[in-house]
């Protein structure tokens, strides 16, 4: 009580020399309008200075100030406004309605449904009293909204702290052994495999998984409080379910195109007569496709609902097979049985669009011409000869940062399919690197059991993503990170329109 009263003391004597001023003549006025800014000045300087080295605790202190100092300026320009008295304190109000919501809310959501209820039954309750007082049915004062909101938030960050982490046991299944696969699949996945061609500015490609394993660039992680827990997966069998993601690193930069490091996967499903032979490929960042600089800046770093950059990004394609009515090029023996490509269904962000492939033929015999003069060799070297007789395999057009798959090139003012939003170009300039050959072991299965489960990072059930987080997972650098394969749409039902 001491030091405010001295505070307060001081400040009144401040405000006092300040009314004195304009006896004091330009001189002094102009000093102290000098001393005000350079203070102004300082303080942003200060919060620059947290916002870069405090990481995202600075982050989020920052936002947290700049959000309150607003808040109080709108409650203290709206007291004669609303009548409210001259003891009315602007300043808690603010500062707890910054915390409620950029702090509690948040954590909240990944604490549900016991976050939610600790954050709001203090609120609750004070409006239950408030009722009641109104009612005629209490007259005991009430305490201010804003303490019972700060109540509400102690407690919420009280069970973060306190509540027990996941088990550490690990609780995915062995995968299956490479001899146990059904090879006729291999031969069917290996023959409709699908040529990759991605944006001449592209700088990802696909990942081989078992590879980042073995060169130690794949950690699992735990969300905590201050700073998530992370320990290095040493094989494929120790990723432990328990953990709630996976950090994948990027690998030193490839050669263009991709190199030996570069793989993708296939899943076969089949329903009735029809067979699904789903292809994945997974990359380690997914750069925001829309406005990523202004979404993803401080106090708007709450997945899923502001910032859509995220880390690691699943992504492929669906052939699927019919019964052929008689032997041809696009036709394959799967024990006696020719089967040939009916549809292919592309990935694109949370859907998959469906083609017809004869719909599909007539389009890569007519592909277009780059605008880029620079482009041209490329092109006539590697996309016309392979649309001009592609086989059995389908061409997949990439986009650049977003890695959404299109049947089709796109060279300037790329459009989602599924939404009316800009997409990364696609103008097919960069062939992967395994479009030709055999191959040589960048196709590979997806780890399976012997009942064909998901088996091994399969079946890991988290998601996957170099992510950073604080408050438990309320506050990230990026927005989540995709789940694995095996819990996806396209997995479960390769046939289906969803992903």
């Amino acid at each position: 009580m001491r030091l405010r009263t001295e505070i307060e003391e001081s400040l009144g004597r401040f405000r006092a020399w300040l009314a004195g001023l304009p006896d004091r003549g330009r001189t002094a006025r102009l000093v102290v309008g000098l001393v005000l800014y350079l203070f102004a000045f300082g303080v942003l300087v200060a919060l620059n200075v947290l916002l870069r080295a405090g990481g995202l605790w600075g982050d989020l202190l920052f936002a947290l100030v700049v959000l309150t100092a607003v808040l109080w300026l709108l409650t203290r320009a709206t007291t004669p406004l609303l009548g409210r008295k001259k003891s009315f304190r602007a300043f808690p109000r603010a500062a707890s309605a910054a915390l409620f919501g950029l702090v509690g809310l948040p954590v909240a959501v990944v604490t549900w449904p016991v976050g939610a209820v600790l954050l709001l039954l203090p609120v609750l309750a004070w409006i239950g009293l408030a009722l009641a007082q109104g009612l005629g049915r209490r007259t005991v004062p009430l305490p201010p909204l804003w303490a019972a909101a700060l109540v509400g938030l102690g407690m919420l960050l009280l069970f973060l702290v306190l509540r027990q982490p996941l088990t550490r046991e690990d609780r995915v299944p062995r995968a299956v052994p490479p001899g146990a696969l059904d090879e006729t699949y291999a031969e069917l996945a290996a023959r409709f495999r699908p040529l990759l061609f991605f944006d001449s500015a592209e700088q990802r490609y696909p990942l081989d998984i078992e590879e980042a394993i073995a060169e130690g660039r794949i950690d699992m992680c735990r969300g905590a409080l201050s700073r998530d827990a992370c320990v290095d997966v040493g094989s494929p069998a120790e990723i432990d379910d328990g953990y709630d993601y996976l950090e994948v690193s990027d690998a030193p930069a490839p050669r263009r195109g991709g190199d030996s490091g570069s793989a993708y996967y296939y899943h076969v499903v089949r329903r009735g007569e029809r067979v699904y032979v789903d292809y994945w490929w997974f990359y380690a960042r997914n750069p925001s496709p829309v406005a990523g600089e202004v979404f993803c800046g401080p106090g708007l770093r709450t997945p899923p609902f502001t910032c859509q950059e995220h880390a690691g990004d699943w992504e492929g394609v669906t052939v699927e097979l019919a019964p052929c009515a008689e032997p041809s090029d696009t036709c394959a023996d799967l024990g006696g049985e020719l089967l040939g490509p009916a549809a292919v269904r592309y990935a694109q962000h949370e859907h998959v669009v469906a083609h017809a492939w004869e719909e599909l033929e007539e389009r890569w015999l007519s592909l277009p011409r780059p605008a880029s003069a620079a482009l041209g060799p490329v092109w006539e070297a590697s996309v016309l000869p392979a649309a001009a007789d592609p086989g059995a395999r389908p061409l997949v057009f990439v986009a650049r940062n977003s890695h959404a798959s299109y049947p089709r090139a796109c060279f300037g003012g790329c459009r989602q399919s599924t939404r009316d939003l800009p997409e990364g170009r696609f103008d097919g300039g960069q062939p992967w690197t395994h479009n030709e050959g055999e191959c040589d072991g960048c196709l590979k299965p997806l780890p399976v059991t012997a009942a064909g489960a998901p088996a091994l990072w399969n079946a890991f059930t988290g998601r996957w993503g170099a992510q950073r987080c604080i408050l438990g997972g309320a506050y990230c650098d990026l927005s989540g990170a995709p789940r694995g394969p095996a819990l996806q749409g396209r997995y479960r039902d390769p046939g289906g329109e969803d992903a």
